[in-house]
This record gives C-alpha cells, sequence and structure tokens, in this order.
C-alpha cells in the first residue's frame, strides 16, 4: 500500500530529511543551556593573525617585497601593520634577477588573490630560489601551507621567516599562533616572550603571554605576567576581565576573588566587579553571601538585566523558582538587553522540558514558564523573528504543529534569509497534508535559495499530490539537477521522480527512476516497497514485485503498509490464504486504514466469504481513502476493478 494523501514514498522522502532539520531556534542561536556559568574563552589563537592594515592591495604587497628586497631596518613600535621587511635579494646577480623575483612575486599574490592556491605556492616558491633569503615570501608560504592544513611546512616557513627578519612583529605573531594550533604552548610562550622583551610597549602581547602560560599549565607564572601588566598599563577594566577569566578557567577562586576586591577597592561603585563577586560567592558555595552581594549589586545598577539573569540563576540552583522567574521575566521584558542572551535561557529551557523532572509537576510548571518567557520576549523584540522561531520549536515539541506552522511564518516576515526556518515550514506543510500551502512556501523558499535542491523535492511533491504531474516532473528534475555530492538526496528525488512518473501513467519512466533509487541504494526499504506495489496495481512482473516486498519487510519488518504491500501482491497472484495472513498483520500492526481494510474486503471475497467481504468494504467506505471502485462494490456485492 502506498496509503493516502501523501505517498509512503514522499513521506519518508521529507522524513530523512527531518532529522538533518533541527529546531530552527537552536541551529540559528548555538547557544548553550540556560542558568550556567558562560565558559571562560580558550586562550589559544583559534586563528592566524595577520596585519591589520594589510587589505591584500597590490600596491601593498609590492611595498612588502620591496622592503623584504631592499635590506632589513629595525620596526619601531608604532610600525605600520602591512610593513612586512625580510632579508636583502643577493647582490651578485644583475638587477634583471632581482626584477623577475620581483614580478613572480606579484604574479603569486595575484594568483593567491584569485583563489589559484597551488599555482600562488609554485610561485612563491619560485621566488625563494631566486632569492632564499626572501622572508615576504616565507610569510605567505606559510600562511598558504596553514591554509591547506600542512602544518609541518607551516612552521618550517614560519621559522624562516622570523631567522630572515628577526625585526618584523607579524611574522612572530604568525609562528607563535603556529605553534599554538600545533599544541606546542611552551614554543609560543618563547616567542611571546621575544616580542615583548624586543617591543615592550606591545600591550595586546602580555595577555597572549599570560594566557598561553596558563593554557600550558603555568598559571603562576601567567599570574606573574599579569601583576608585570598591571606595574606598567594599570589595573584597568580589561586587565582584570582577562585575567578574572583566565584565573576562573583555571579553578584558582582565591586569587580570582582578590582580584576583584582589589577592583571594587579601586572602583567602589562599578557595578560589573560587584556582580563578579556576587558569581564568585556562589561558585564556592557561599550562597548567602552572594544573594546579598546580588541585590547589592542591583541596589547600584536597578536596570542591570543580565545581572538579573545572574540572579535568577542563583535562585534556581537554590530551589527558589518562584524568584528565579521572577528575575527572568523583568530581564526579558527589557528591550536593551541582547535577545541572544535570552535566548540562552529559553534554548536551556528548551532541551529541560525535553524530558521529566524531579517531581510529577516539574515538567508542566516548566512549560507553562517557559511560554510565559517566551510572550515577554515577542513584546520586548517585536521587530526580530528569532522569538517566533523559539516559539515553534515549543510548540512543536508539544505536537501543536497547526499554531508551531504559523510561529515559523512569522519568523519569516523579518528573517527570509534564514533558510532553516523556510525548510522546518515546509516540513509541517507537508505534514499537515496541507499540499496547497507546501506549493506555495516552496515556491518562494525557491526563489529565495535558487541553487539549493531541497526546496524543489517539497516542491515537486506538492504539485504531484495536487495533481499537476508534468510541472511536478519538471520541477523534481531541475532539483535533482542541482544535488552535489550528496547521494541520500540525490535518491530521494529519483524515488520522488518515480512516484510521480507513476501517478502521471509514465510507467516506463517510473521503472527506470526506481532502478536508479535502487541502484544507489539497493536496500531502501521505501523505494522497494513504493515500487512492488505500483507493479501489483498494474499487475506487471509479480516474481520481481514479490522479491521486492520481501526484501522491504526484512530491512522493515514492523511497518505495516509493507505487510499490506506484500498482501496485495499476494493477492494479485491469486495465492489468497497467504495473502489473508499477511493483510491481517497489516491490520494488528497498525490503526485503522482505508485502502488496508478494502483489501482485506477483496481477499475475503475470493476466499468465498462475501458477508466478511462486504463488511470489510463498508469499514473501508466509513474510514475514508478506499479506491474508486469501492461504492460499486458495496452496491452490487461483487469485487470489481
Amino acid at each position: 500500500m502506498i496509503g493516502t494523501g501523501v505517498s509512503r514514498s514522499a513521506q519518508r522522502a521529507i522524513g530523512s530529511r527531518q532529522e538533518a532539520i533541527a529546531s530552527a531556534a537552536l541551529r540559528n542561536c548555538n547557544l548553550p543551556l540556560p542558568l550556567a556559568p558562560a565558559p571562560a574563552p580558550a586562550p589559544a589563537t583559534c586563528n592566524l593573525r595577520l596585519p591589520p592594515a594589510l587589505c591584500h592591495l597590490p600596491v601593498l604587497l609590492l611595498v612588502l617585497f620591496l622592503t623584504a628586497c631592499g635590506g632589513s631596518k629595525p620596526v619601531a613600535t608604532t610600525v605600520p601593520a602591512h610593513t612586512e621587511p625580510g632579508s636583502e635579494v643577493p647582490t651578485d646577480g644583475s638587477s634583471d634577477k632581482r626584477a623577475q623575483t620581483m614580478r613572480l612575486f606579484m604574479e603569486a599574490t595575484q594568483a593567491r588573490l584569485g583563489g589559484k592556491i597551488p599555482q600562488a605556492v609554485q610561485l612563491y616558491q619560485q621566488c625563494l630560489r631566486g632569492d632564499p633569503n626572501n622572508s615576504a615570501s616565507m610569510f605567505e608560504l606559510a600562511k598558504l601551507y596553514h591554509q591547506n592544513q600542512n602544518f609541518p611546512q607551516a612552521l618550517e616557513m614560519g621559522k624562516k621567516a622570523t631567522v630572515a627578519d628577526k625585526d618584523n612583529i607579524w611574522y612572530r605573531f604568525l609562528l607563535a599562533d603556529l605553534y599554538q594550533q600545533n599544541g606546542n604552548s611552551t614554543e609560543a610562550v618563547e616567542v611571546y616572550k621575544g616580542i615583548v622583551q624586543k617591543w615592550p610597549d606591545r600591550y595586546e602581547t602580555y595577555f597572549d603571554l599570560a594566557n598561553t602560560l596558563a593554557y600550558g599549565g603555568k598559571v603562576d607564572e601567567a599570574i606573574k605576567v599579569y601583576a608585570d601588566i598591571e606595574k606598567r598599563f594599570g589595573l584597568n577594566e580589561e586587565v582584570i576581565m582577562q585575567e578574572f577569566s583566565m584565573l576562573s578557567s583555571a579553578g584558582r577562586m582565591p586569587e580570582a576573588q582578590a582580584l576583584v576586591e582589589r577592583a571594587i577597592a579601586n572602583n567602589p561603585d562599578e557595578p560589573r566587579y560587584q556582580g563578579l563577586l556576587a558569581e564568585l560567592y556562589d561558585q564556592q558555595g557561599e550562597h548567602e553571601k552572594a544573594l546579598e552581594q546580588y541585590k547589592k549589586t542591583l541596589a547600584l545598577d536597578p536596570g542591570n538585566s543580565m545581572l538579573r539573569i545572574a540572579l535568577a540563576e542563583h535562585y534556581y540552583a537554590n530551589g527558589k523558582m518562584d524568584e528565579a522567574y521572577n528575575e527572568l521575566g523583568e530581564a526579558f521584558l527589557d528591550p536593551d538587553l541582547d535577545i541572544d542572551a535570552k535566548m540562552q535561557v529559553l534554548i536551556g529551557f528548551f532541551e529541560m522540558t525535553d524530558r521529566e523532572g524531579e517531581k510529577p509537576g516539574d515538567r508542566p510548571d516548566l512549560i507553562r514558564r517557559s511560554y510565559d518567557l517566551i510572550e515577554a520576549l515577542e513584546k520586548a523584540h517585536p521587530e526580530s523573528g528569532k522569538p517566533h522561531t523559539i516559539h515553534g520549536d515549543f510548540l512543536l515539541r508539544d505536537g501543536k504543529f497547526d499554531e508551531a506552522r504559523e510561529q515559523f511564518r512569522t519568523a519569516l516576515v523579518t528573517e527570509k534569509d534564514r533558510f532553516p526556518i523556510h525548510m522546518q515550514l515546509l516540513q509541517l506543510d507537508l505534514q499537515l497534508n496541507d499540499h496547497a500551502a507546501l506549493h506555495t512556501d516552496a515556491e518562494e523558499t525557491m526563489s529565495l535559495f535558487p541553487t539549493v535542491p531541497e526546496p524543489y523535492l517539497y516542491n515537486g511533491i506538492a504539485l504531484s499530490q495536487l495533481g499537476k504531474h508534468d510541472e511536478a516532473i519538471e520541477t523534481l528534475v531541475l532539483g535533482r539537477d542541482l544535488v552535489v555530492d550528496n547521494q541520500q538526496l540525490l535518491s530521494q528525488f529519483w524515488s520522488s521522480l518515480g512516484d510521480a512518473y507513476n501517478t502521471a501513467k509514465q510507467f516506463p519512466e517510473s521503472d527506470k527512476a526506481y532502478d536508479k533509487v535502487l541502484a544507489m541504494d539497493a536496500d531502501n526499504s521505501s523505494t522497494l516497497n513504493n515500487y512492488a506495489y505500483y507493479l501489483s496495481e498494474r499487475n506487471e512482473q509479480l516474481d520481481k514485485a514479490e522479491r521486492m516486498s520481501k526484501r522491504s519487510l526484512e530491512l522493515t519488518p514492523n511497518a505495516a503498509t509493507y505487510m499490506d504491500t506484500y498482501a496485495w501482491i499476494l493477492f494479485r497472484q491469486k495465492k489468497y490464504s497467504e495473502a489473508r495472513i499477511w493483510i491481517e498483520k497489516a491490520l494488528a500492526a497498525g490503526p485503522p486504514d482505508g485502502v488496508v481494510v478494502e483489501h482485506y474486503g477483496d481477499i475475503l471475497f475470493e476466499l468465498g466469504d462475501t458477508a466478511g467481504a462486504m463488511e470489510q468494504w463498508n469499514k473501508a467506505k466509513t474510514l475514508g481513502g478506499g479506491g474508486p471502485m469501492l461504492d460499486r462494490k458495496i452496491s452490487e456485492g461483487l469485487r470489481v476493478e
């Protein structure tokens, strides 16, 4: 059996995509659970650091190359970011040799800017063959090797660049970053020490040094570096927050508390430090002192909504739910508080309400409060679609599909560029069997994302269900041809094409499409079932149909629709007793279905049980979804086709 409304193949095609489409809010925000301390940033640099003024313009690169070829010169502490001097080009050759190397460097740079990385690498290598001490080429090669995940060669070139030009701070920064990304914090520390020794006024390098030391487990040495920073530059906000992050990440709470208390002594009216002290008390189990400190801080800054979220965390951790939600309610109504901070809390509630609480009433209470917070979020941020995405996620999880769809549709008013929301809307259209809406929404998604294949799949299914078979086939072919390196999606297109061709009575094309699917995935149970059922409906190739249907049941033994297909093939083969066994299994395995019940009546009729057949045909009529001959069967008391 294929079933009524959406074909089983269509349901499977989209159902397998549904797992890949996580809830829209979770994917859009990518935020952690609520009411939990945010993790401190990792001290290691994640990306290679480049001179901020190096905008990849040819004229700047020409200056860079000429400097590298013209001889080393010291870099002042205020060196422009694009100045990357190197070593002298050997002068034992002619000026033509230098010009040739310069030309190669510029060609290499143009290739790099044009995305022709292998060509750029070859040309920079040629530069070094003509001028082995050209530090600019070494620097560029180090970056390109790193980009291609060739860390050993990147590190080698980074080292050579710093040796060739000891006065270029950017070469050293690159080398330190490369060491860190290779997990060698010890060598990175040595590079940073060299930088602060040669350029003692480079403020940011001290933070790099301290954090790299802490990352390598040398927290005491990192603390000494921060003491040096404070001595040189004073105890400013950046120093306090950087050192606090380092100390709390390392679990050095006493030192962190001492730092915050010094910051408060210097800035007694700064609520940020007061709030940090409250959080520290909480982390160390001093909850009464923490609560007192939170209240003191709120008295200084009553409009600080982030502090209210922190206080809500305190109440929540101590079992004071009403107080926690009161603070969250105030924070959520604040339009000036960044919406993502609020989404962080709600996403955590989404995760928590996905399971039962410790007490029977915990989950319903948390769900109710979550909806209250969502309502506050929508009021505070009417210009954003994010509140509607999380609202839709909650409704979808709670089985309220119509309401969820409306929330996702509302979200798209301001979030049209968010493809996952479109996909969630299309999935709900299909799930609700609203094929007209599915067609309309898929058309809009296709217009916004014309090179993405998935909306074409949804639209093809919608058009097929609406009886627009030629348009469905055309749309599915267009989408199929957009698929790149995705066998699963490609097979879904071919399977849907098989359905569409069959409905359009283009049976040879339908069979070819199904054969394509099975060539890619011989154990695609949905295609095996649909292909077998359509063959049985046409009363063709019944032996092949029986083999495919039997295999689909081996792969998915509890599928009622697959049992019905197998029963119907046996019926077509006039194996009525066996067919009765399998149709009764199908009826026992799933909810009542008009098609299956009508088939049961047909089988009973051929077994000579006319009364039983009439009973089942009448039942099929009541259920709905029966075949076009059902009324005649009932009125004439005969099985007709």
